[in-house]
């Protein structure tokens, strides 16, 4: 059995903590640390580990063995802009393998890049940008933009697919997209192929998980499984590939 990696999450606000909450959801321990006792405090039940220390002393990083830790997440808000630089930099001066730091701009984007930040994340823009997508494209359900401009959604199926497999659609040659599942209402009627039942998995690909009356068809065989009404299909591919098929859905 492969080892579960070793997170630590340095920050403990909003965003560290649903970082730290989705992590230990998904059976992944995670280490919580934060300047404040008491939010330390509040985590303790919910979190594989937690520490209290000031991530911008080098000492106090290496008696809490930080850098033996697979990943780090850098998630100090926008406050602190001096210490997530600081802390940053450190992490990596102290051999960790992968920092995942928290930009609050473009700037700090940039700086952290500078000082050895594996990967920057700026929650607040990313949101504001897949709020404005929504907003342009009302179909679209949810979007994931991958570090390649890749993306993942959730969109429901246009009438006009009802009823007719994925194969009959060409989905893949029409619109230059990989449909890597079929989410499906548990409450529609479920129809079965041959003699085996296909299995069903609740998963999350990014976009959060299903809705509880929901199902993931996954991998779905294209020449058997039928569209249904209140089906969503999620999909990989280019923007403008995902915004041709949205537009299908009126």
């Amino acid at each position: 059995m492969s080892r579960k990696p070793q997170i630590a999450i340095i920050g403990m606000g909003t965003f560290g903590q649903e970082t730290a909450k989705s992590l230990m959801a998904q059976s992944i321990p995670v280490c919580a640390v934060d300047t404040d006792e008491a939010v330390i405090e509040s985590l303790r039940d919910q979190v594989t580990a937690s520490l209290v220390l000031d991530s911008t002393q080098e000492e106090a990083l290496k008696e809490a063995e930080l850098d033996s830790m697979d990943l780090v997440v850098v998630a100090i808000g926008a406050g602190r802009v001096e210490a997530s630089i600081m802390t940053t930099s450190l992490l990596k001066q102290l051999g960790v393998k992968t920092v995942i730091a928290r930009a609050t701009s473009d700037l700090h984007g940039r700086i952290l890049k500078q000082v050895g930040a594996d990967s920057i994340i700026n929650p607040e823009r990313d949101m504001g940008e897949r709020v404005a997508r929504r907003i342009a494209q009302p179909s679209l359900q949810d979007i994931v933009t991958l570090p390649d401009g890749t993306q993942i959604a959730r969109v429901p199926v246009p009438g006009t697919f009802v009823g007719h497999t994925l194969l009959e659609l060409d989905v893949r040659r029409r619109y230059n997209l990989m449909v890597l599942g079929i989410e499906r209402p548990q409450a529609a009627p479920q129809k079965k192929k041959g003699k085996e039942q296909k299995t069903r998995y609740d998963v999350d690909f990014g976009l959060g998980a299903p809705s509880e009356n929901c199902q993931v068809i996954m991998n779905p065989d294209p020449a058997a499984e039928k569209m249904q009404a209140g089906d969503s299909l999620l999909v990989m591919g280019k923007r403008e590939n995902v915004d041709i098929l949205a537009e299908a859905v009126g």
